[in-house]
């Protein structure tokens, strides 16, 4: 272990933190003269004040004791860099290989409810199907905006009979307690919403796939539930 190298780091630390050895000494309980000698190469703390040390300057102790973070070299650096990029490569070629293999097709998902905007699609082809959903964007004008504390989203199917739940993002019922302080747009809860359901079974028989919606329950600042149904689109034909 290298005393100089360990006083040297503890030095530039110290200037980093913008402490003088006087400020450094209190904070520790030790002596003005302990941190010089130090700093010096001339001794090392114990244990109980390298962790103290750590601490203080937020590092590990081995860094403290190695006189500093050890840094990688340029060849392992290059070598890192390389094969990161290589598997990269890889998983590109991978992805579409099974892409094409596959033969998935894609449908865009919509709405044409005048309150909201939903993004999405389709994939799918014979031996599976997907959703993704990512944008669910409440276009009210901000000055009609009402104030929330806590929203949910679940995605439903339903045929003449009944609805199926297929996923759910948020949960109202886990929020007992509001907040006012809390509160925000619909806009902002919604912001972080996505749904991505894998080997989804669509059911619908007719020519266009049109038996999804969305339900969206918001809790406002008055402990009220406002519920809005949202119907989906799935552009061209849902193919079973």
């Amino acid at each position: 272990m290298d005393q100089n190298k360990v006083g040297k780091y503890i030095k530039k630390l110290r200037l980093k933190k913008g402490l003088s050895q006087s400020e450094l000494a209190k904070k520790l309980s030790v002596t003005n003269q302990a941190i010089s000698k130090w700093e010096n190469g001339r001794g090392l703390p114990d244990i109980e004040m390298l962790k103290q040390l750590s601490n203080v300057f937020e590092v590990n102790v081995d860094d403290l004791l190695n006189g500093g973070a050890k840094e990688i070299s340029k060849t392992k650096r290059n070598f890192i860099i390389t094969l990161v990029i290589i598997i990269l490569i890889i998983s590109v070629i991978l992805f579409f290989r099974l892409i094409g293999h596959n033969n998935f097709e894609f449908n865009s998902i919509a709405s044409d409810n005048d309150s909201f905007s939903i993004k999405g699609v389709m994939a799918y082809n014979n031996e599976k199907k997907s959703i993704y959903i990512s944008d669910i964007i409440y276009s009210a004008s901000d000055s009609m905006e009402e104030e929330y504390v806590v929203a949910e989203c679940i995605l439903y199917e339903k045929d003449e009979n009944s609805e199926k739940k297929l996923s759910q993002c948020g949960d109202i019922n886990n929020h007992k307690e509001f907040n006012d302080e809390d509160a925000d747009t619909l806009s902002n809860l919604l912001k972080d919403i996505e749904f991505n359901i894998d080997n989804y079974s669509c059911s619908c028989n007719r020519k266009n796939c049109n038996n999804l919606y969305l339900r969206i329950n918001a809790v406002n600042i008055d402990n009220k539930i406002v519920t809005y149904n949202i119907p989906i689109q799935v552009n061209n034909n849902c193919k079973n």
